[in-house]
Parts: C-alpha cells; sequence; structure tokens
C-alpha cells in the first residue's frame, strides 16, 4: 500500500477520543445484520404496500392543487431520461432545471409538494433535506454581506449581486414522472445542493441518486452561527476511522490527497470502478457495527420501508464486496477529506471542498446504487446521466 500516509499522530489524541466517544455512542442498536426488521419478509413488504399508497395519495394530491400550465411544466415521462436525470448540484444559473419551481407555487401549492416529499422521506430524511432548501437563504444572506463589503466601483459587483438570486430557499424545482395510476412512477425534487429522486416499481421504493450539500457545513456568524448541516456523516465516518488498526487504516486509505475527479456526482454513473479500500469482511464485530451505523446515516433519510429493501439488498452481496475508501488527512475533520463506501447495491460519497473563507467548511454528498439508480433495474430502463462540470 502507499508509503507515507497520514495517519493519527501522538498530537491528534483529542481528536481520537473524541472519535472514540462517538464510537461508543454510535454503537447503541447500531448492528442491523441480525435484525428481524431488516428482513424484507411479507410483514415489511405489508408496509412498503402502505407506503407506496401514502406516497401515491399525496403525489396526486399536489398534482391536483395545480394549474393546467403547472401541471405541463411538473409532469414529464418515466422514460425521458432527460428529464429524469435534469438535476445537479450547482446553481440554477449555471445548471437550469426542469419542472416547476416552487417560486411559482401559492401556499396551498407548496403545502402539498411539502405533504409530498414527507410521504417519502423518513423524519430524518424529510428534516434534513428540507434544512438544506431553507440553507439557502442563509448563504444568501452570508454573500449579500460580502458583496456590500464590495467596492461601489468595483464592476464585478453587479455580476454578483445578480448570481447571489441563486441562493434561494424558492429555487427548488420539482418534476412528476409517469402516471399515479400505473405501476411505475416517480418525483423529483432538485436546486443548488440539493436533487432528491423517487422511484416506485411495481410496489418497491428506490431513493438514489440523492444528492445533499451545504455552504457553510457550519454557519459562522449571524442568529443562526452554530447550526450544522450533514455533521454525522462526518461524525460516523471518524468514529468508524478511528476505530481502525494501523494495517487496517493502511487498507483504507486510497490517497494523501482527494482527486477532484473521484467523487460520483451527476454523470458519473456509469464510472463507479474497482471497489479498493478496506473490505467490511476485513472488521470486528464493534467496525461492522460502526459502518453499519454510517451507511444507516444515508439509508435511513428514505422511509423505513425504502432503507430496509436497500439495506437487504447490501446485505444479500455479501460484506466481502463492500468496501470503506478514504481519501486525505485522518486526522482533522475540518481539512478536505472524502470517504466512499460501496458495494454492488450502494455507493455512498462524502467530500469536503473549499469555502470562501479558504477552508473547507463546504460538503457535498451522495448515495447512489450502482445497480439500480432510479429504479432503473426494476423499470428495465437505461438513464445515462450528461457530465456536470
Amino acid at each position: 500500500m502507499l508509503s507515507g500516509l497520514s495517519k493519527p499522530s501522538r498530537g491528534t489524541e483529542t481528536m481520537k477520543r473524541f472519535a472514540i466517544g462517538l464510537a461508543a455512542t454510535f454503537l447503541a442498536g447500531a448492528s442491523h445484520s441480525t435484525s428481524p426488521a431488516y428482513s424484507h419478509g411479507a410483514s415489511v413488504e405489508k408496509l412498503e404496500a402502505s407506503r407506496v399508497a401514502a406516497m401515491r395519495q399525496a403525489t396526486s394530491a399536489f398534482l391536483k392543487t395545480l394549474e393546467s400550465e403547472q401541471r405541463e411544466a411538473v409532469v414529464a415521462a418515466l422514460d425521458d431520461k432527460d428529464v429524469r436525470t435534469n438535476w445537479s448540484n450547482l446553481p440554477v444559473s449555471m445548471a437550469p432545471r426542469s419542472g416547476l419551481a416552487v417560486s411559482d407555487m401559492n401556499a396551498e401549492q407548496r403545502r402539498a409538494l411539502h405533504a409530498m416529499m414527507a410521504a417519502a422521506f423518513s423524519s430524518q430524511g424529510y428534516l434534513k433535506t428540507t434544512t438544506i432548501m431553507w440553507h439557502e437563504d442563509v448563504l444568501n444572506d452570508s454573500f449579500t454581506a460580502f458583496i456590500a463589503s464590495m467596492r461601489d466601483d468595483d464592476p464585478r459587483k453587479p455580476e454578483a449581486f445578480a448570481f447571489a438570486e441563486n441562493y434561494d430557499s424558492e429555487k427548488f424545482f420539482v418534476s412528476v414522472f409517469g402516471d399515479m395510476n400505473d405501476d411505475n412512477w416517480g418525483w423529483m425534487v432538485s436546486g443548488h445542493h440539493y436533487a432528491a429522486n423517487f422511484t416506485v416499481a411495481d410496489g418497491r421504493i428506490a431513493f438514489t441518486p440523492l444528492f445533499l450539500g451545504a455552504s457553510p457545513q457550519i454557519v459562522q456568524k449571524g442568529r443562526y452561527a452554530g447550526w450544522r448541516i450533514l455533521q454525522h456523516e462526518a461524525d460516523r465516518a471518524f468514529a468508524l476511522l478511528a476505530s481502525l488498526s494501523p494495517t487496517q487504516l493502511e487498507d483504507a486509505i486510497i490517497s494523501e490527497e482527494v482527486d477532484d475527479e473521484v467523487f460520483m456526482g451527476k454523470g458519473r454513473e456509469m464510472a463507479f470502478g474497482q471497489p479498493a479500500g478496506l473490505r467490511a469482511s476485513d472488521l470486528d464485530p464493534v467496525q461492522e457495527s460502526l459502518l453499519d451505523a454510517l451507511i444507516d446515516e444515508y439509508l435511513d433519510d428514505a422511509s423505513h420501508e425504502a432503507s430496509a429493501r436497500q439495506r437487504s439488498a447490501i446485505e444479500a452481496d455479501g460484506p466481502e464486496t463492500l468496501h470503506f475508501e478514504w481519501w486525505g488527512p485522518t486526522d482533522d475533520p475540518a481539512a478536505r477529506y472524502m470517504y466512499r463506501v460501496r458495494g454492488p447495491s450502494i455507493l455512498i460519497d462524502y467530500v469536503r471542498e473549499r469555502s470562501a473563507d479558504g477552508g473547507f467548511n463546504h460538503v457535498h454528498s451522495i448515495v447512489r446504487d450502482p445497480s439500480n439508480d432510479y429504479g432503473s433495474k426494476w423499470l428495465e430502463l437505461h438513464y445515462e446521466e450528461a457530465h456536470q462540470d
């Protein structure tokens, strides 16, 4: 394996104790390998059918609130790959979206939209993802304050004010695919740092790809100072990292630096490549529980029924197919790093990106299913994403 890689030093004992403390916290109830809740039997299928019915009712109710012109903008065919894959993490002016914007909805329509989202997400997922939508207003406030500090004769100032309009909790777009009366249908909501895709196929629920991000990840100033977005995704990874032996850590680390080309965002669904890093089958029981807790942090954003189905697929693949990979330093949660969890039925990426303050207070995360993004395996359809710069 690579030599000279960053390892936790004796000078980082405080961080390590913090991570080990997190590990102890996350262990309670973390392991699902033998839990009946994760066995996808008849009772779970009945619950999933009930969830699908609730999603169908909420989505149909949202469509009924729309005027004919709005409905035309929202509804697209399930096999329309251009619309189904028209999501992005970029600001809207850099990557125009399909569908109807929240800004063009009245109060009744917005309530119906949120009911549709709440019916598909878990309570954790609904609050986490809608907080990211709200967070755009926080970003707008900080960006506008920065613009105000610019000289009035700065030629970049008018352009900056125009760009600030991207950061808006109303700049999110919704599309609905197919007919609610059919067995197969879905919906998507997309905006800056946000893309949620739900598909129903013959009573089964797929919820990938799901992209979430935030800048700033931790709010530094103002009335919302201290708010943290996607924090547990980082904490759980460091808890697992702290539990690894030197040999396991060497296996997990891919590089001392983050490679800009490896994050599996838009347009990279065909570039999954071969797994590397540390295999789950080489973990001890405590470490297995920590890896389970990390994976569940992502799966549990969807409803319990959809999460349980995805967990069953991951477990059926076997621990020898599941890998944990790391790029960057291992001893600084504020540094630029990236991790990946991947197997045949799961791919999770989390990366810290550069922020306006010169640090890395900016995160991107995504969960995908290499075998079934957009429910493609169940639908027997292929959705090829266009690459995003």
